[in-house]
């Protein structure tokens, strides 16, 4: 068995410069970084030998032995009855409890959104489902010189009248838009009433999945439009990324000419971020 370079200890620079010169990092700082390694390693190979974990990670036996130990000790790793092999422990689980889904998607998704901005000038947004809407979870507003509404984080999208709930309903598993059409056919509130007209909300869906995006031109706010397409994990959706522009400056279809193409490879580099830190939904 042989483990990936990808557990390898970070080649970053050390923080002194004397220990810039000499190529060395500081110890305390060395020794977090080869605990992580070491981690990352069984994260990969839970029951790796200590022969695969050295090679992986470049750490020294008799350094990766007494890591393991202090791991062993205070309960993150266990030593399997073979005395061969090391395995995590189900207490690894709870350094990410604090860290929920949207958190890993705010950390994959930021600097991508920020990218996007900067390429296509026009404010870009992160959205995710909640409670038979989208809310906006992140937005670049404040960096384009091109925002003219006063979006903000938190905001309330409903899912047939905004272009990231079009795009969510569209590419949505069946079961779960069939629950969420069901919830908005019950609900009381104006912004939803479409949800009960069937053949409306078919077709618009329809048009959704022919376009490759989801739309909304003026509408929900008078003043703009947008774009969106979802993203995906595991072939599930798990939010929307969103250009927004000026309706008179741009239709859908003269944004989608334009940016469909950026906003898709900028969906496709969050999916495989996500993927790569091994984010389970």
């Amino acid at each position: 068995m042989k483990l990936t370079r990808s557990v390898r200890q970070a080649d970053k620079p050390a923080l002194g410069t004397a220990q810039r010169r000499a190529g060395r990092r500081p110890a305390p700082f060395r020794g977090v970084d080869r605990t992580l390694a070491v981690l990352r390693g069984l994260n990969e190979h839970n029951g790796a030998r200590i022969s695969d974990l050295a090679s992986a990670t470049r750490i020294p036996r008799p350094s990766l032995y007494r890591l393991l130990d202090a791991l062993c000790v205070l309960g993150y790793v266990r030593r399997r009855l073979d005395r061969e092999r090391y395995e995590l422990t189900i207490l690894v689980r709870s350094l990410s409890d604090g860290f929920k889904d949207e958190d890993w998607l705010r950390s994959a998704a930021m600097p991508v959104i920020e990218a996007l901005q900067r390429e296509i000038v026009w404010p870009t947004d992160i959205a995710t489902f909640q409670d038979n809407a989208m809310f906006l979870r992140e937005t670049t507003r404040r960096a384009s010189p091109l925002t003219i509404d006063g979006a903000q984080i938190g905001l309330r999208l409903p899912m047939l009248r905004s272009a990231t709930g079009r795009a969510y309903l569209a590419y949505c598993s069946d079961s779960e838009r069939e629950a969420i059409l069901e919830n908005l056919r019950k609900s009381t509130a104006p912004e939803d009433a479409q949800a009960r007209e069937r053949r409306y909300v078919s077709n618009l869906l329809a048009m959704t999945r022919k376009n490759g995006y989801g739309e909304r031109h003026g509408d929900l706010f008078p003043k703009t439009g947008a774009i969106a397409v979802p993203l995906r994990l595991a072939s599930r959706v798990i939010a929307c990324l969103n250009i927004t522009f000026i309706a008179s400056a741009l239709t859908p279809r003269d944004a989608a000419a334009k940016y469909l193409g950026p906003l898709r490879r900028a969906a496709e580099e969050i999916e495989r971020s996500l993927g790569a830190v091994g984010h389970h939904t």
